[in-house]
């Protein structure tokens, strides 16, 4: 009898490793949770970067090289995509506590926010949260708006809860557009920055119609860098946040907010 073959959704596992980063890690605190991920995903390659076999010169074999550079690439995606999930869940957490702030009126919100993005909250997508007791309203609303890979759409959609400043700096915003860029091409152009994509940013016009070769150190880069842009973002958005508190909050609800704005990694270094 034929050996039957499984179809692609029964290789998902009901569980796999033990320090797997998840949708209630980014409820608790989205910035810890983001930079845990950003050390599993840097440890995982300098693991494949010790061990791959190597020639006796000390250089990597043929299969070496390649797999390598393979699996570089494909961490990027990922890592972005769990950022695109520290934005959401961050922006998210703190509407669903902007019930604690002074002078947030709902009208003017909505107006502000209408102004910055397409929001699009349909029936469909309503009722596929049915029967999530930890779905927010914020979430939903995170959820319903678009341009999460845009620096400067984010910018605005965090001006609701920190007036006129921004989480992303000038310099800030340059990097993650780079990133969003590259991630776009590895995903949707076969890894190559064509012409066209490489005229949207500025610091990749020299790198049209090539492949995307990544440095076995940018893992190591990605995690490092982004500790800083994520600790900047998150503390302005925390310090605006909690200037705005009312005064009769209580310790309770204090302390959840403190915690939601965490900013903790095991590369302590980092955060310096």
């Amino acid at each position: 009898m034929p050996v039957r073959s499984k179809e692609f959704h029964e290789y998902i596992l009901n569980h796999g490793c033990t320090t797997h980063v998840g949708h209630n890690d980014y409820l608790i605190a989205p910035a810890s949770a983001f930079l845990k991920y950003t050390i599993e995903t840097k440890d995982a390659v300098q693991l494949c970067i010790d061990h791959f076999p190597k020639k006796q010169d000390g250089n990597y074999k043929k299969a070496s090289a390649d797999a390598l550079q393979h699996f570089v690439q494909a961490m990027l995606p990922t890592v972005m995509g769990h950022f695109e999930t520290y934005q959401r869940y961050l922006f998210a957490g703190a509407f669903e506590r902007s019930v604690y702030l002074k002078e947030f009126d709902i009208s003017n919100v909505q107006k502000s926010l209408r102004n910055a993005t397409q929001i699009d909250i349909n029936f469909s997508k309503l009722a596929a949260y049915r029967n999530f007791s930890n779905i927010s309203v914020g979430f939903l609303l995170a959820d319903a708006m678009n341009d999460w890979h845009n620096p400067n759409s984010v910018n605005s959609y965090f001006k609701i809860f920190t007036g006129k400043g921004n989480i992303y700096e000038p310099d800030v915003i340059n990097k993650l557009k780079v990133l969003w860029q590259l991630r776009h091409s590895i995903v949707h152009t076969g890894g190559t920055l064509t012409q066209v994509d490489s005229q949207k940013v500025l610091e990749l016009n020299t790198f049209g119609d090539k492949y995307i070769f990544l440095e076995k150190q940018f893992t190591f880069e990605l995690a490092r860098k982004f500790h800083k842009i994520v600790k900047a973002s998150t503390n302005t958005l925390k310090t605006a946040f909690m200037g705005r508190l009312i005064s009769n909050i209580s310790k309770v609800d204090r302390d959840n907010i403190e915690k939601f704005f965490e900013v903790k990694s095991s590369c302590h270094v980092w955060l310096r």
